[in-house]
């Protein structure tokens, strides 16, 4: 694994789309993520705020398809937020700015996931681990190597997604 620049914790639930909060710095800006879901009798919606701003919404689907993903303002399919990926394990995704990412996940410890930015560039990397944090116990880590915070919004929402799929979240 590549020697990373920063890395947030997840605290709260966890639950990739309720009750979890991702804090952390980049540089010296502070970054709070929240999920939270609602859901009723035929909507089930994933809010993601960022300094208690909602930035992105999931509207996760009841019958085909997943559903829409709302990320800053652009709209898409949550199926294309998880397009086949180059490997099997993996998933990938077109970002705001055109270029294809992918998420794969660890063969070794299969609750971990690697963000790529092509067959050989690693540019994050999630991972299980508990440890404390200065507003309580944090039970996984997002470490990465870029500083668009547009797209650390991209890679949040579309590993919510991954990570609901194969935890078998039903809508």
């Amino acid at each position: 694994m590549s020697a990373f620049s920063y890395m947030i914790f997840f605290t709260g639930v966890n639950n990739p789309r309720h009750g979890c909060t991702v804090i952390g710095w980049q540089d010296a800006v502070p970054l709070f993520f929240e999920f939270e879901t609602d859901s009723s009798c035929t909507t089930v919606g994933t809010i993601i705020s960022r300094d208690r701003q909602p930035v992105a919404a999931l509207h996760w689907g009841i019958g085909p398809g997943l559903g829409q993903a709302n990320i800053s303002g652009m709209e898409v399919s949550i199926d294309d937020l998880i397009r086949p990926g180059s490997t099997a394990n993996g998933r990938s995704f077109v970002s705001a700015n055109g270029s294809t990412f992918e998420w794969r996940r660890s063969y070794q410890d299969p609750a971990s996931y690697e963000l790529w930015a092509g067959p050989n560039a690693q540019i994050a990397g999630f991972r299980m681990f508990t440890c404390e944090t200065p507003v309580g116990l944090s039970h996984a880590t997002l470490e990465y190597n870029f500083t668009d915070p547009a797209f650390l919004l991209e890679a949040l929402v579309t590993l919510c997604v991954n990570r609901s799929i194969d935890l078998n979240m039903a809508v």
